[in-house]
């Protein structure tokens, strides 16, 4: 008997333990790059819609004719740092940082280098969700022992 409760044990640890189990698995989200335009003064795209989860990358290569630029969220939710010509910096919007947010290059927001991002709730999947219900509902309760099955319990 004491063999089929170090099963059990370790089964329990196992399924707690499994990320898969929590759900705690997320795949990669969609990154979308934003430039500076050929005015040198305008990010491109200026708006862009968004998914919680997926990431905006902030792109700029050294141009001897370019001005530093930066990408600053008014609120200080992210920050590209000081102005520079060179600049790849990404921020990944995280699960309850859904809405709509205002981003300005700080030496030239008087001219309009002003930019929006619209982040909408991650969107679950109904199909997904009915079967894994409908696994869950398929597996055993119990462990199978010799000629009986021992309840599982979580």
């Amino acid at each position: 008997m004491s063999r089929a409760v170090f099963v059990l044990f370790c089964l329990i640890v196992l399924v707690s333990t499994t990320p898969v189990a929590l759900g705690e698995i997320q795949e990669e989200g969609e990154v979308v790059v934003v430039t500076v335009d050929s005015t040198r003064f305008r990010f491109t795209p200026d708006t862009i819609t968004i998914q919680e989860g997926d990431s905006v990358r902030f792109f700029w290569e050294e141009d001897p004719w370019e001005p530093a630029h930066n990408a600053v969220e008014e609120n200080g939710l992210f920050d590209s740092g000081e102005p520079e010509r060179n600049v790849n910096y990404t921020y990944t919007f995280q699960i309850g940082e859904n809405g709509t947010y205002q981003y300005v290059c700080e030496p030239h927001e008087e001219v309009g280098m002003i930019g929006t991002i619209i982040v909408e709730p991650l969107s679950i999947n109904d199909d997904e969700n009915e079967t894994q219900i409908e696994d869950e509902e398929n597996q055993s309760s119990g462990i199978e022992v010799g000629e009986g099955t021992i309840p599982l319990v979580l």
